[in-house]
């Protein structure tokens, strides 16, 4: 029912206004409908400046109507979010004292994010990150695989069992330093490799199934399938001249072998002459002396060969035939003093 006003009459006591009993019924009428209106009916109690719900285990609702928010210093609630009504201000949740803020199942404590219950903490979408740090200064465990888009630039130790990675470059263009020992399982491309050792994980073969180009020395106490000398030593080389005059064809130190042997391949394509030369070289330190022998396409020797020491060198020396162009390819085998 709508509000019942009581007659008054125009001045006090003249007997205009509603009569006593008039005027009461109409004040049990309101009082009655009051007390049956749900502010008073509900399970709300006002209490000085709280609201609370006064049955046990009872939610607080509080709801707007239609399109309409709730609105409360600084912040409204539409729906399900929770905004700041004033422009460009932070929004706050601060826990007090020692308290946690806990979201479902994530908890935070000042700057520490955990799972509330103790389990893991997933994170679906992209994670970025500056830096990653463990707070009590012990190794950061990941127990799963990483996949890196970008560059890993680690000035520390990086600890992992199995990296996967598509390419490691130095961020100064320096070298990447490896100081322990690295383990491949499956293929290393590399176009250069600097190593003082190369060993096998668990003491089988190391195989190299394609070219292998050493262009500096090769030290082996054993090569399975090649002999590996220890009392000489096997090489090979070329040389081209174009004219009759005298051309060394190789040397050697006196004083670090005593003697060698040349095979030498000799073409000399303008005028079809091809020859095989064995050449036996032996030196006393002050003297060298050779036999040679000769297989040629003409019948005939096309070549000279002779020997001598020159600044502690033992040489051999070829004077062609033909000064067209003549090439001597040799393989030597040569021995230790």
């Amino acid at each position: 029912m709508a509000q019942t006003v009581l007659n008054v009459g125009s001045n006090a006591n003249d007997g205009t206004g509603d009569t006593l009993r008039s005027a009461m019924i109409s004040i049990n009428s309101m009082f009655t409908e009051l007390y049956a209106a749900s502010p008073v009916t509900s399970q709300i109690t006002i209490t000085g400046n709280e609201i609370l719900a006064n049955q046990s285990n009872a939610n607080l609702k509080l709801s707007a109507s239609g399109t309409g928010v709730i609105e409360l210093e600084g912040i409204q609630i539409r729906d399900n979010h929770i905004e700041g009504t004033r422009s460009n201000e932070d929004l706050y949740i601060t826990a007090s004292g020692t308290g946690n803020i806990i979201l479902d199942g994530i908890r935070i404590n000042g700057t520490t994010l955990s799972a509330d219950d103790s389990s893991s903490i997933k994170i679906a979408e992209t994670l970025q990150v500056n830096t990653i740090e463990s707070d009590d200064s012990s190794q950061i465990q990941i127990n799963d695989n990483i996949e890196v888009v970008g560059t890993v630039n680690a000035s520390e130790k990086l600890s992992a069992p199995t990296l996967e990675v598509n390419a490691i470059d130095s961020v100064d263009s320096s070298q990447i330093v490896i100081t322990d020992s690295v383990q491949i399982t499956g293929t290393l491309d590399a176009p250069i490799i600097e190593v003082n050792e190369l060993s096998s994980a668990d003491s089988s073969a190391i195989q190299i199934n394609d070219n292998v180009n050493i262009s500096g020395t090769l030290q082996a106490t054993n090569i399975q399938g090649v002999a590996v000398l220890s009392q000489g030593d096997v090489t090979d080389g070329t040389i081209t001249t174009s004219s009759s005059t005298t051309t060394n064809v190789d040397t050697f130190a006196a004083g670090s072998f005593r003697s060698a042997r040349y095979d030498i391949s000799e073409s000399d394509s303008t005028n079809s002459r091809f020859s095989l030369h064995s050449i036996h070289v032996v030196h006393d330190g002050s003297t060298a002396y050779m036999t040679s022998s000769v297989v040629s396409s003409t019948g005939s020797s096309t070549s000279t060969f002779a020997v001598d020491i020159d600044s502690g060198n033992v040489r051999l020396r070829v004077t062609p035939l033909s000064s067209d162009s003549t090439t001597f390819k040799f393989i030597k085998t040569i021995i230790n003093i």
